[in-house]
């Protein structure tokens, strides 16, 4: 893992050294238009490395980008893929390689652990600080045909090495900022929350908790604040490792729907809905809630557990409103509610290790909060 200011540049000459000859760089339009791509071409290149880019990718990368990306791979002959963006180009990348080694289509590969044959080099530049999707082993993919996304996990899809640089986030936009930094915070609350953390595990939620309550909103007003944007990146570094080892929880499992049904980023969904899912876990999660606040300096001295548990959510609120984020997904539409609860219910249940279960009328009643609706009586099947 390189860090700092110029690192990227610095990858280039890794990649070389590493034994690749030729290299397919997985990006996005909009990075390209704003040159962040370029600089790092031109390292590869002065590196000895023949370079095509492929920047098809848009968010929440579809079925039909990681086929035309695994056309271009395999016509450009690479032997070596390097994703430059955020979770989506990476995560379109890591399709794309477990793909080509599997020799299957991205939705065959759903689920844990099916690429099977070894993946070819893979490397990773993030330009935002969100995803994590740097170090996790999955890749997440949407499916406009049945509008879901799936993922494909497996330990093969962790770059073999990546480039923290400030540098190629100073251009973002305030409100990528705000809805990346919060998608990171989500990881590192939800993989705290869960029932498969260990101490390791929420060391890293921790840190990367206290680093983003500490220099988000810093980050949003001036974009170009070096050590706030390398904080940042590393917070979500270590929130991706945390989540990688703990996972995530119904926050994710509700905005997983969310996304391919009302077009809206992943992290401005978490962002909005962190807060009412942990206005649920309360009641059987505000020991550990609270221990994460006490962490993150929240409360008062003296705060008893459920105190201090409300104090991370009012914080969470807070710095939300202070990011300019709404309170509400006014999205949302009451005719679509059941069907959001059938999907976050069957992706969360049995997969995620969450603190506390919700029933269908549980999932229902926060997913109505979220929409700005008023709050059915928690309880019922």
């Amino acid at each position: 893992m390189l860090t700092g200011p110029g690192s990227s540049l610095e990858l280039a000459q890794l990649i070389a050294d590493c034994g690749a000859r030729s290299v397919l760089v997985v990006t996005d339009r909009v990075l390209v238009e704003l040159e962040v791509v370029a600089p790092l071409v031109t390292a590869l290149k002065e590196a000895g490395l023949a370079v095509s880019v492929f920047s098809q990718v848009e968010p929440d990368p579809t079925i039909s980008i990681i086929l035309a990306g695994i056309e271009q791979l395999r016509a450009s002959g690479a032997t070596a893929v390097l994703a430059i963006g955020g979770g989506s180009p990476i995560d379109a990348a890591k399709a794309m390689i477990a793909c080509c080694a599997s020799g299957r289509r991205p939705e065959k590969l759903d689920g844990y652990f099916k690429v099977g044959a070894p993946v070819m080099p893979f490397f990773a530049v993030p330009t935002t600080a969100g995803s994590g999707s740097e170090v996790t082993v999955a890749a997440v993919v949407s499916d406009p045909g049945t509008g879901r996304k799936f993922a494909i996990v497996d330990n093969q899809l962790v770059p073999a090495a990546v480039a923290l640089d400030p540098n190629l986030m100073v251009g973002l936009p305030a409100g990528v900022t705000a809805a990346t930094g919060m998608d990171a915070l989500t990881h590192a609350i939800e993989s705290y929350l869960s029932t498969l953390a260990t101490p390791a595990s929420r060391a890293l939620s921790v840190a990367a908790a206290r680093a983003i309550f500490r220099d988000l909103q810093q980050a949003w007003q001036n974009g170009r604040d070096i050590h706030a944007r390398q904080s940042l990146a590393k917070a979500s570094c270590l929130a991706g490792l945390a989540f990688t080892r703990a996972s995530v929880g119904y926050v994710h499992a509700i905005a997983h729907q969310l996304g391919p049904l009302y077009h809206l980023p992943h992290g401005y969904l978490n962002a909005i809905l962190l807060p009412y899912v942990l206005d649920f876990y309360l009641d059987g999660a505000a020991s550990r809630m609270a221990e994460l606040a006490r962490a993150c300096g929240l409360g008062r001295d003296g705060d008893d557990p459920r105190s201090l548990a409300a104090s991370l959510i009012v914080a969470i609120r807070q710095l939300n409103a202070d990011l300019g984020l709404p309170p509400t997904i006014e999205q949302i539409a009451e005719a679509d509610i059941a069907e959001i609860v059938k999907r976050a219910l069957a992706e969360a249940h049995g997969t995620y290790p969450v603190p506390t279960y919700m029933s269908a009328h549980d999932c229902a009643a926060v997913v109505r909060r979220a929409a700005g609706r008023a709050m059915a009586a928690k309880g019922g099947d």
